[in-house]
């Protein structure tokens, strides 16, 4: 018997959790961060508390009760049984029901009694936050598999931004006392104990055992490089083969060059459960990633002045569609330090000499050395969390302001929303960047969140006098009104989706004729019954329950 059972991914984008048993063998399939429904308690200026994440998390839903996971420090310190009341009577107790969380079984708790794992391995699909943002939490002796790629890319994310994963590597909860100060000898917990995770790297078509399951990683396209799908196969009923396929985020309109048929040849015949994303199940778009060049190409030919252009940093593909617009009007490509950072980490540096780096004008605001000291990606392509790095390539050749602003129909500049503040040093006397465009060329906004982002944006760009082009607003439901004050408006995009449409979807289905079809990562899995339908062929459509679980 195979059992697979649901904690995120289910009616939502994202927030992948997808456990699969067989045989006392389980393995992880993802266990990525479900945005929609933590930015319904968290925010900006309404995070978790540092020390009490785990507990938090769990506690309001937003992280599933499984046993044996989850590290015990993050929930339980280390150490926390030495503290001592003697001088601060009102410092917690190690038994105080604050540092439980109710009917929890934690890794060590579980190895203490079974002398085994709970889980034996993660299977990591790609690096976005939603398939591996909480990693992080599980123990670090569970093994997570994934593609050189991925596991640069998700290193990389954790050393340039502040939205970190901590898959890979992750610091211990230990509690030490304060040495000197106003109250020494106080308790306080210490996050020095460097966790690294037992991390297997698998190549394209490369197979591997995990207890009972044979897995097969096939390579597939996405807007991030390194991206998956995995083939878990077992044998079931007197040694029956059972094979289960997860498609992770995929799509075939990218550069890549994949088609649907290549995918079904990887795959192989016989596949009884299809995990299926549908992300955009209600798209007939099949735009392709040559449209998106042509269409950013034309927009830069048409502009005199200074061209910005907004994209994800991760998506190596989008940046080899800017050069290849950018190089095709004689202009350079000016890219931000995390993406320089990304590119060297996959070797691919040295950068051509049409793509220079942007050197950011911050702290001091006096491109002093020092003000690149948090930040070390910014100063150079190295980072050394110890000592100051000696790489100082972004500082020695990286273009500023300054350069830009003398000769702005010569470049092409990478710029996001948490990047605005840069406009200020392009602006003319009257704080504007004259002749100048915008071009966004990453997602529309799918949350109130990014709606308010999005028209901050559009603040910004009238602000300084930057052209752009507005694109649909679409109504809201229930709402008739297309010339209502309230509706938000949106710049129009130059993108093509990471994710496979509705017309692709229903074929790749059909070629591999599942016998089970369970659709994950939508917010409609229900069209996929209707989807199925269409094909008239006999394979039945479970849209799954959160938590709960399946057995074929």
């Amino acid at each position: 018997m195979v059992e697979i059972t649901f904690y995120g991914g289910v009616g939502e984008i994202g927030g992948n959790k997808i456990m699969v048993e067989h045989q006392g063998t389980r393995v992880m399939l993802d266990f990525g961060t479900r945005m929609g429904y933590s930015s319904e308690f968290f925010a900006e200026f309404l995070g978790v508390r540092s020390n009490t994440e785990l507990k938090d998390k769990l506690t309001i839903g937003v992280l599933p009760v499984i046993p044996g996971i989850y590290r015990q420090d993050l929930i339980r310190p280390n150490g926390v049984e030495g503290i001592s009341n003697d001088t601060y009577d009102r410092v917690i107790s190690a038994d105080s029901e604050m540092l439980k969380v109710p009917g929890l079984v934690t890794y060590e708790n579980y190895r203490q009694t079974h002398d085994q794992n709970y889980l034996d391995g993660i299977l990591l699909s790609h690096a976005h936050m939603d398939h591996s943002g909480d990693i992080g939490v599980l123990h670090s002796d569970i093994p997570l598999y994934c593609s050189r790629t991925t596991l640069t890319l998700v290193e990389a994310i954790d050393e340039v931004t502040n939205f970190k994963s901590e898959a890979i590597k992750s610091k211990g909860a230990n509690i030490t006392t304060t040495k000197r100060g106003a109250m020494p000898g106080s308790p306080k917990i210490e996050h020095k104990e460097i966790l690294v995770r037992d991390c297997r790297v698998l190549e394209d078509g490369e197979g591997t055992d995990i207890g009972t399951f044979s897995v097969t990683m096939i390579e597939v396209d996405h807007s991030v490089p390194g991206a998956s799908s995995y083939v878990l196969a077992c044998q079931v009923n007197n040694n029956k083969p059972f094979r289960i396929l997860c498609t992770g985020d995929l799509r075939f309109h990218g550069i890549k060059g994949t088609t649907i048929d290549d995918y079904v040849k990887a795959i192989g015949t016989g596949i009884d459960i299809l995990i299926c994303e549908g992300t955009r199940i209600d798209s007939e778009s099949q735009l392709t990633e040559d449209m998106v060049r042509t269409k950013i190409t034309e927009e830069i030919a048409g502009t005199n002045g200074l061209v910005f252009v907004d994209f994800s940093w991760k998506d190596t593909t989008r940046y080899n569609t800017i050069i290849n617009a950018a190089e095709s009007c004689g202009r350079t490509f000016v890219i931000n330090a995390r993406l320089a950072y990304v590119l060297n980490k996959l070797g691919l540096t040295p950068l051509p000499d049409y793509v220079k780096v942007f050197l950011k004008r911050k702290g001091s605001c006096l491109y002093s050395p020092a003000d690149y000291s948090q930040h070390k990606h910014e100063y150079g392509y190295s980072v050394d969390r110890d000592t100051w790095t000696t790489d100082s390539s972004h500082y020695d050749h990286g273009l500023v302001a300054e350069e830009l602003k003398s000769n702005p129909g010569k470049y092409v500049l990478m710029r996001s929303y948490y990047d605005l503040g840069q406009l200020f040093d392009l602006a003319d006397e009257n704080g504007k960047i004259p002749g100048s465009r915008y071009i966004r060329a990453q997602c529309e906004p799918f949350c109130d969140e990014m709606e308010l982002d999005e028209e901050r944006f559009i603040n910004w760009l009238d602000a300084f006098g930057i052209g752009y082009r507005l694109g649909e607003t679409p109504l809201p439901v229930g709402c008739s009104n297309p010339e209502c004050s309230k509706l938000k408006r949106r710049i129009d995009r130059a993108h093509v989706s990471g994710h496979a449409s509705r017309p692709e979807l229903q074929e790749l289905i059909s070629k591999i004729s599942p016998r089970t079809l369970i659709p994950v990562h939508t917010e409609r899995p229900a069209v996929f019954v209707d989807l199925v339908r269409e094909l008239g062929k006999d394979i039945e459509v479970i849209v799954p329950e959160l938590g709960k679980t399946y057995s074929f």
